[in-house]
Parts: structure tokens; C-alpha cells; sequence
């Protein structure tokens, strides 16, 4: 069962926050004496929030703050380093904490002063943030416009009463209706839960007495201050005239936008009636408005199954899953999940941080939901009562589509593919201006493709010029012959000085840049023809072409890289010249060893680094050479996955070397020691499949190995013994002796495949062989290894169909390739032409060169 993809869903999905406030200015933002920080894990106040520090949710999130501050997990010593951060760098902790947050829906009613308007908020997220009308403060504000505007004495006159009352009525009809029409409206919150309790009265009463007396009180009680609704017969009737006018809307166009109704239920302040708070009292409210949407707001905590019951029996009530993140404990929050998902439909289901005043507020609430819901959908599909995709849609409605869906958002994910208008992507500028939003502090932009030798060349550009390439008012042109071009610049004499590609930038790869001291960010790119159709030889587009292929048979890919990287220390010998040593010697695979335990600082700020732009690790540990480490990252569709595999190794050199030292991946620097792979885990859906797939990796596997040992260096692992997929073509079930090793159904690990590939190219190799396999429906002659084949006897090695040895060097590699004209026509015959044009020439100026030189040669470049 693999649910490294879940998993993965679950932490880095884009999120949309259903319920949230403004952030407090930068000035306000450490006035602890006013807002007292202690309150991003209580509900307490004045004297009650003392008790707070001895709180379990505290203590969690003193640790999980401290891990954000890099500081030492103590309260005293997170807010100093929370002090710091914002005097230093407010708009960059903002940015963290807001890290995969889409879209933020805000009440920006809770208050008006020290706080940032909405619209602020919008640098720190990929759309635009709307608005969340709070109908009490709308009601409070139209009573202190009547009553400014008219200075006659109330006592006694019920002509005065009956005329303030009809005049404030059609005021706040009118603010209602305005806010319905506001574009940026998007949603309206009655906090009647604090005022007066959610036994709301659903209709109205014959004779209107008591609610004129209800609003006089109101009037009296706000003379000479604010005025705060909060009398039972107004209160329910302003709850009332809010829905009436949103089930009017739609009943006026069924295609109007949806803008539910939230209610604050449950968890609260202590001016709260907690026995009122139980959304059970609006039942008979809910089915009065049926044609409205209700939000119950909090998870209604402690009455979560109350909510629940009223989702999943009423089609127009959604159960938000807000505020107890991260106010109550681990197991509190896993248990309000669980009965949350009781009887409620996983639509019915919306996210909210409740983030408020901190930014740290919503940092901690997304993590500790997304670590929950990791808990708990793990556990269900091991029990069986989802399967990982139903798991995952689950996942994705929760924190995306269902608050799409519920409040008329039509928002789109940021990997959606675009649909292309006159050659442009509507979008493609809206990409471009929410990234600056996000990243305000971004001069630069890296347009980058990696060529037939896996050499990154970049092509660098001010934002507003790179702009103009986004909006096709210029054109970026490239000479043709760089695909034929090496690492010193030099050209294959095949190739011509006429002629140029253009370089279109996915900003779906979009990503600023971390680990060097740049305001940059890093796009990949495709390669277009003069007319704009893609150029054959385009890596990119060729991966994204054998992908399509696979698509058409029904079968979506999914891949996943290890990084295995060597940290070197640079030294100078007798002669002058640049060497090369491990950092470390007393070093062991998945061992913490004295000289590997200094190495912990460094691994934890690559990992902090790759983590700030949304590039997070499955795991990371100890390799067996000295000096080498792993990085596992997370799976993605093959263009996403080598994207996220290239921008991950770009972070952890340029981490390194701030410390002055060299990241390689040269497959084998140390000749006596384990080398470097970079192995691809590739899992194809559904998995029924599998076999011809396999058998066409099988059939034409020494011709791929030219794209996957890319160089004769790569051949040095080639060897039995090795755990590197030693010498003969054939797979076995988790057999680390084999090229490939089968994980699950239709899962696999590619054994011979490391750093100096060029891995569009590799993976657009593999699955065209397995494209191969499943469009011919091949049959598997090779049976499933479970031994090191190289150490059989030849006749057990025929028994299991295992006929053909792994090429041994570059030359041989090639030359299968040059003989499999199957797997030519899928790749495309004018690419395979060129990289084995750029291979052969690169092969022999390799071998002749001097071992020393060629080693540091390669370490300097790879």
C-alpha cells in the first residue's frame, strides 16, 4: 500500500481559509500588553490566560514555534526570537506562516484598530482575499449612523420609536443587500452564539412590540458609547432579515453567487453561554432557509457530533473544522476529526485557521491539521474504510474544493493546466502578479533548461522584463546548436550557428530562491519554434508528450526522486592545485556517528530551506560513503516531480556551499566507498498494467540505460555487490540487486539511474519503454528475481528469462539505443540523433582524460 502520495496531498496541498481576521500591524504586532501572545492557544482572558503556559496545547506549540524560530523551546525564549523575526523581518514571518495558504476569506469586523485591511493580505497568498460580513457590527454601524443623524429624545414617544426603528430597519436592509451585491463579499458571520445564544427564533412574531422594545433597550443602553447588539428579539431578527435576504437572491437567479451564513457555535470567550452554544438550538432556524447555506463555525466544540448530526440531515450545512487548531490538545484535535467524519460527507467539510491578530495563529493551525489529518486518513486506509484515492479526494475537498464550491469562489489550483487564449494563459499574468504578491522582495527571475550533458544553462531577467516574456510582448531566443552543445561551451561539428528556439517559461515552476544571498526566483521552460508549436528535443515537452501516451491507455504516472549526495571539502595541495575530501570520515549508512552528528546543523538548514518553498521531505538520513546523505522527496506527475527533484538540488549545493564545502553527485568520487544513485520511484495508476509495462522496461532496457547512466563514470556502479541494481536486466520484489525493484503493484524503484542524468530524459526513456510494453501488450518473460542475478548459476539466470547483461559502458549503451528504433519513435528520432551526437563526443573527451583531473572535473560540474 503506498500512501507516500496521500501523505504527501495532505502537507502540501494548496488550502483555502474559510474563516479567518486581519493581522495586526507590525507596530502592534509585539504589544503583548494589549494582545497578549499567550492567546494563540487560549480562549482565556485577564487573569485566566496566567494559567495558560501550563497548558498541553502551549507546550506544543512553544516546540513547534521554537522548531519556526530556530531557538530553544522555551516560552521566554520563542518570544524574544518571535521579537526579533518581526523587527527584522515582519513580512517574511508573515510569509512563512501563510506558506501553501491559497486564499484567506476574513471577518474584518472583529475590530478596527492596529490591524491590517484585507486587501494587505493579499501579498501573502496565491488569489485575492474577500470579505466575511459580520451582521451584528453591520447592524451596530447603522444604529450609530440613525442616531448621529437624529438627536430627538426617544422617552416616551412611540411615534420617535416607530420612526428610528422603521429607519434603521431599511438601513440595514440596505447594507445587507449592498454587501450581497459586493463582489468581495463572499460570505456573512452572525456571532449571535456570543450575544444571545443560537436558540435563534426562526420566524417572525404577529405583533412586533416586544422586538421595538428590544431595539429601544439597544438604543438606550449604546447612548453616549458604542452601541452592541446584543437583545434576543433583535439579535434573532437581524439573523433573520440576513437570511431572508440571501434566500431572496436566490431565489431572484439560481446562478447568483452561493455566500452562506456562518455561526460561531461551541468553543468561545467567557462572555459565552456554553449550554446556548450547542448548534442543536438551530435546527428549526436551518430548515426554515433552506435555499441558505450555514457555516457552523469551530467544529462546534465540545458539541462536534451535534454539528455533524446537522450535516450530514441537512443538504445546506457545512461543519467547519476551525479554532481547535491549535487550541486543544493532539488527541482532542484527532478525536473532533474523527467524530466529525462520523456520519458527515467529506463535501459537507470545510478548513478554517480562525487565524487571528498572529501570524503564528494560522502557522500553527494548518500544521497541526495537516499532521492530524495525516494521523487519521493513514488509519482509516490501513483499516480499509478508504482507499488511498478516496483518502486523497477526501484531503482535497476539505482544505480546497468544498469552501471552492461553497462560496462561489471559482478558484483554480495553481497546477491546473491552462487554457491557452490567442497563444497566452488568461491566467498566466494572475500567476505571475500573485507569485510578486507573495514575494514582493523578488528583483530577479532565472529562466533555466538543462541540456543533452544535464548542464543547467539560465538566462536571468529583471521582474519587469520578464513580465513582458509572460505576457508574449518578447521572445527569449536561443541558438539551435545548444542542443548540441557540452559542458565547455564547445559545439558538435553536426551542428550550425543558424537558427533558434525560444524559451516559454511554465509558471507553474515558479520559485524563488533560497540557500544564496539573491532576491531571485527560478522558472523552468519549454522550447518553441519560431510559430510557437513545441520544438522537437524539448526535454520537457517530450516527458509531458510519452505522458500524454500513457494517459490515452487510461494509466496516470506518478514519480518520486532520492537525492545521494556527497559533501566534499575543497583543499589545496603542494602543487597549488584544487582537491577534493569527504567532510567527514567516521561516518556509516543510517548511523548517527560522532563526525555526522556536526553534520546535523547543516542537513537541518537544507531541510529548512527546501521546507520555505514548499519542497518538503519524506525523510533524510545517513548514506554509506563518507560524507554522503539522502533526501527523499515527495512524489508529483513526472514534470512536477523532476522540477521539484532540480530546484531541490539547486537548494542543498547552494547550502552547502555558504558553508564552504561541495555537493556532488558524481556517481562514485571515492573510489573504495558506496557511489551516489539518484533513484526514481515510478508508480502507475491503476496497476493493471503493470505487467506489459514492465515487460517493455524489460525489453528495452539497455537502450534506456543511455539516458539513466548517462556517463561511463555512471558504469562504475554497475557491479554486483553494490546495491546499485548490479549486472543483468531483471526485476525482483524488493530485491535492491536488480535494476528494478518492485515495490508494490505497479510501483517500482529504478536501481541505475544517479545524478549526472539529465532526468526529463531519463523518465521520458523509462516510461516510453513501458508505453512500449502496454501499447504492444507484451508479455513478461523475465520472472521475479530474488537473488543477485550476477552471483547464479547461468542456468537459474535462464530459468527466470534473465538472458541480457547490463551495458558496461557509455559506448554499448549507445549503441543499443542506436539499434532500438521502437524506442527512437517514441522519444523522437530527432532528439535521440542529437544526445548521441553530444553522448559520444562527451564519452571520449571523458576517457581521455587524466583520472585525477576528471574526477574534480566532474565534481566541479555535477
Amino acid at each position: 500500500m503506498d500512501l507516500t502520495s496521500l501523505q504527501s496531498l495532505i502537507h502540501t496541498h494548496p488550502l483555502i481559509d474559510n474563516h479567518a481576521h486581519n493581522l495586526l500591524t507590525r507596530d502592534a504586532a509585539c504589544n503583548y500588553a494589549k494582545y497578549p501572545f499567550e492567546q494563540i492557544t487560549s480562549e482565556a482572558q485577564g487573569a485566566a490566560l496566567r494559567n495558560a503556559p501550563s497548558t498541553l496545547p502551549l507546550h506544543r506549540a512553544t516546540s513547534q514555534l521554537a522548531a519556526l524560530y530556530r531557538c530553544p523551546p522555551d516560552w521566554d525564549h520563542v518570544k524574544a526570537a518571535r521579537d526579533a523575526w518581526v523587527q527584522r523581518d515582519y513580512d517574511g514571518l508573515i510569509r512563512e506562516c501563510l506558506q501553501g495558504t491559497h486564499t484567506l476569506l476574513l471577518d474584518d469586523l472583529l475590530t478596527d484598530q492596529d490591524i491590517e485591511s484585507y486587501e494587505w493580505h493579499d501579498r501573502f497568498t496565491t488569489a485575492q482575499t474577500k470579505r466575511i460580513v459580520r451582521i451584528e457590527i453591520l447592524a451596530a454601524q447603522t444604529i450609530s449612523s440613525l442616531m448621529r443623524d437624529d438627536l430627538r429624545s426617544q422617552e416616551g414617544d412611540p411615534s420617535v420609536l416607530r420612526d428610528r426603528w422603521d429607519k434603521f430597519r431599511e438601513g440595514f436592509r440596505r447594507r445587507i443587500a449592498g454587501a450581497i451585491g459586493d463582489p468581495a463579499v463572499v460570505g456573512f458571520k452572525s456571532v449571535i452564539c456570543y450575544r444571545t445564544g443560537l436558540n435563534v427564533q426562526p420566524t417572525e412574531d404577529d405583533d412586533d412590540t416586544l422586538l421595538l422594545e428590544s431595539f429601544a433597550r439597544t438604543v438606550r443602553q449604546g447612548q453616549g458609547s458604542a452601541y452592541r447588539v446584543e437583545d434576543k428579539r433583535l439579535n434573532d431578527w437581524v439573523v433573520r432579515q440576513t437570511l431572508n435576504h440571501l434566500q431572496a437572491a436566490k431565489n431572484v437567479s439560481a446562478s447568483a453567487p452561493n455566500k452562506p451564513l456562518q455561526l460561531h457555535t461551541g468553543l468561545g470567550d467567557n462572555d459565552i453561554d456554553l449550554v446556548l452554544s450547542n448548534p442543536a438550538h438551530l435546527q428549526s432556524l436551518i430548515a426554515q432557509y433552506p435555499d441558505v447555506d450555514f457555516v457552523l463555525l469551530h467544529s462546534s466544540y465540545p458539541y462536534t457530533r451535534e454539528a455533524g448530526y446537522l450535516a450530514c440531515v441537512y443538504p445546506n450545512v457545512y461543519l467547519d473544522l476551525g479554532e481547535v487548531f491549535p487550541m486543544v490538545s493532539r488527541d482532542a484535535q484527532e478525536s473532533i476529526l474523527r467524530e466529525s467524519l462520523d456520519i458527515v460527507p467529506t463535501t459537507r467539510l470545510l478548513w478554517s485557521t480562525d487565524g487571528h491578530f498572529f501570524p503564528e495563529t494560522f502557522y500553527l493551525a494548518n500544521k497541526q491539521f495537516r499532521d492530524v489529518m495525516e494521523t487519521v486518513f493513514v488509519d482509516y486506509v490501513h483499516k480499509g474504510d478508504f482507499t488511498v484515492d478516496q483518502a486523497k479526494q477526501a484531503a482535497a475537498d476539505i482544505l480546497f474544493h468544498n469552501s471552492n464550491r461553497a462560496y462561489s469562489l471559482n478558484e483554480k489550483l495553481a497546477y491546473d493546466a491552462p487554457v491557452l487564449v490567442n497563444g497566452v494563459s488568461p491566467s498566466s499574468t494572475g500567476t505571475l502578479d500573485a507569485f510578486m504578491r507573495n514575494n514582493p522582495d523578488v528583483k530577479y527571475i532565472w529562466m533555466q533548461f538543462i541540456d543533452y550533458t544535464n548542464t543547467t544553462r539560465v538566462r536571468i531577467f529583471p521582474v519587469a522584463e520578464f513580465a513582458k516574456i509572460v505576457r508574449k510582448q518578447r521572445r527569449i531566443g536561443i541558438c539551435l546548436c545548444t542542443q548540441l552543445m557540452l559542458q565547455d561551451d564547445s559545439i558538435a561539428p553536426e551542428g550550425s550557428v543558424t537558427g533558434q528556439f525560444y524559451m516559454e517559461p511554465d509558471l507553474s515552476s515558479l520559485c524563488r530562491n533560497v540557500g544564496i544571498n539573491s532576491k531571485s526566483a527560478t522558472v523552468m521552460t519549454y522550447w518553441k519554434t519560431e510559430e510557437g508549436a513545441p520544438l522537437p528535443g524539448c526535454p520537457r515537452t517530450t516527458l509531458q508528450r510519452v505522458t500524454n501516451n500513457l494517459r490515452e491507455h487510461g494509466i496516470e504516472v506518478k514519480c518520486g526522486f532520492e537525492i545521494e549526495v556527497i559533501f566534499l571539502k575543497p583543499t589545496t595541495n603542494a602543487s597549488g592545485e584544487t582537491e577534493y575530501v569527504p567532510v567527514v570520515q567516521n561516518h556509516s549508512w543510517s548511523q548517527m556517528t560522532r563526525d555526522t552528528r556536526t553534520m546535523v546543523p547543516l542537513l537541518e538548514e537544507i531541510v529548512d530551506s527546501l521546507a520555505s518553498v514548499g519542497i518538503h521531505l519524506e525523510q533524510f538520513h545517513a548514506e554509506s560513503a563518507p560524507g554522503q546523505f539522502e533526501f527523499v522527496l515527495p512524489p508529483g506527475s513526472p514534470i512536477t516531480a523532476v522540477d521539484t527533484l532540480l530546484k531541490a538540488r539547486q537548494i542543498v549545493t547552494c547550502v552547502v556551499e555558504q558553508h564552504g564545502l561541495r555537493a556532488t553527485l558524481h556517481p562514485r568520487p571515492l573510489p573504495h566507498a558506496a557511489g551516489s544513485a539518484s533513484h526514481a520511484h515510478v508508480s502507475i495508476s491503476p496497476p493493471t498494467h503493470e505487467v506489459s509495462f514492465l515487460a517493455g522496461i524489460m525489453r528495452h532496457y539497455p537502450a534506456l540505460a543511455a539516458f539513466t547512466l548517462s556517463q561511463d563514470v555512471s558504469y562504475d556502479r554497475v557491479k554486483s555487490g553494490l546495491w546499485a541494481g548490479s549486472e543483468w536486466v531483471t526485476w525482483g520484489t524488493q530485491n535492491r540487486e536488480t535494476p528494478i525493484r518492485k515495490i508494490s503493484p505497479g510501483h517500482w524503484e529504478i536501481k541505475t539511474l544517479d545524478g549526472l542524468a539529465n532526468m526529463y530524459l531519463a523518465m521520458v526513456a523509462f516510461l516510453a519503454a513501458g508505453y512500449l510494453g502496454v501499447k504492444e501488450n507484451l508479455p513478461l518473460t523475465n520472472k521475479d528475481c530474488i537473488h543477485d542475478a550476477a552471483k547464479l548459476p547461468p542456468s537459474e539466470r535462464e530459468a527466470l528469462g534473465i538472458i541480457t547483461q547490463l551495458p558496461k559502458s557509455m559506448s554499448q549503451s549507445l549503441d543499443a539505443l542506436d539499434a532500438d528504433s521502437a524506442l527512437q519513435s517514441v522519444i523522437g528520432e530527432t532528439l535521440v540523433k542529437n544526445y548521441t551526437i553530444v553522448k559520444r563526443i562527451e564519452s571520449k573527451r571523458l576517457l581521455d582524460m587524466d583520472e585525477t583531473v576528471k574526477r574534480n572535473w566532474l565534481i566541479e560540474r555535477y
